[in-house]
């Protein structure tokens, strides 16, 4: 929240400090230097840059609490060898690439206010090389989200779940693991499934999991299922195609069989919570038709084709499931 004139411009500066980290990252700083002690040039030397320009980002990032220096040799620190040292398990570098790839979208915003939407995209979206890197991405951030999403979510006797547009499979793995006999399905492009498949095997899972790739408005979802987990989709879309996709998802589901939806949702004056705002905007830049929603607007859509008992459930203050049962 902006309050006051140097909130204002510590907002109007924070550019400089996300860069540097960017930066660091795609240089693939904390990476080389991992649990070593290190100088500007032998990281320089292992990154393939010029010393000079090296060793003043590595003292800006030891200036932003990123690193450690004592003389001229530079270590990461808890955070950084946790989370942005690439061998860590808790590493977000995936996360953080993809905002990365983002950035030159971001400074466009002025432009694309000024036309008409057209979204533009740093890499092609089907690209496969991108797609397997976003769904690790998103694996990347769901590791933090996975405590806090799945402990509300009581799924009982389910004996079959779809994790539709799941990616990796990251959430389908965490509630295969907290309901017994429960089996997933991930539905996602033919290049996220094989990363699922991938996790899935690597978490032990493969008996308990299965993966389709294909599209969502033109391919068969499977089923019928006794649960749909819908995540971080529906913001992608506008009102009409959310309609076509539900639709969809109300065929693959068992008469009174439930549609878990997680989403950012927006507060009634759309302003609210301002992350979500902010989310919102970058749907404007980043898709065709894409919007963040509000809690009563995806419950309309799901009234008007068979569903009810509705139920929400606020995860953190931007993100939240909202449940809902299929009339039988």
């Amino acid at each position: 929240m902006i309050r006051t004139y140097d909130d204002l411009m510590a907002t109007a500066d924070a550019y400089a400090d996300s860069r540097t980290l960017l930066s660091g990252v795609e240089l693939e700083v904390f990476t080389h230097i991992g649990n070593r002690s290190l100088t500007a040039r032998q990281v320089a030397h292992r990154a393939r840059t010029p010393v000079e320009g090296m060793e003043l980002l590595l003292n800006a990032l030891t200036g932003m609490g990123l690193l450690a220096k004592n003389g001229p040799r530079f270590r990461c620190n808890r955070i950084s060898h946790t989370y942005l040292d690439a061998a860590s398990p808790r590493a977000v570098t995936h996360f953080l690439w993809l905002a990365g790839q983002h950035w030159e979208d971001w400074m466009q915003l002025t432009q694309a206010l000024r036309r008409k939407r057209r979204p533009s995209h740093s890499s092609p979206p089907d690209d496969p090389a991108f797609r397997r890197r976003f769904a690790l991405a998103l694996h990347e951030r769901s590791r933090h989200l996975i405590p806090l999403l799945t402990r509300p979510i009581r799924l009982g006797r389910a004996k079959s779940l779809l994790d539709l547009g799941g990616g990796a499979g990251s959430y389908a793995m965490a509630l295969v693991q907290k309901t017994p006999g429960l089996h997933a399905t991930v539905f996602d492009r033919p290049v996220a499934v094989k990363v699922a498949r991938a996790q899935a095997r690597q978490a032990g899972l493969a008996d308990r999991m299965s993966v389709i790739g294909g599209d969502l408005f033109k391919d068969d979802y499977g089923g019928p299922y006794d649960v749909v987990f819908y995540s971080n989709v529906i913001h992608i879309y506008g009102a009409r195609e959310n309609l076509r996709i539900l639709k969809k998802v109300k065929k693959a589901l068992r008469p009174g069989g439930r549609i878990l939806v997680v989403e950012y949702f927006l507060g009634k004056d759309h302003a609210h919570p301002r992350d979500v705002a902010l989310f919102n905007l970058m749907m404007y830049l980043f898709t065709a038709t894409g919007h963040c929603y509000t809690w009563d607007e995806v419950s309309q859509w799901l009234k008007q084709i068979g569903f009810a008992r509705f139920r929400r459930t606020h995860v953190t203050d931007r993100i939240g499931i909202l449940e809902a049962v299929l009339r039988t």
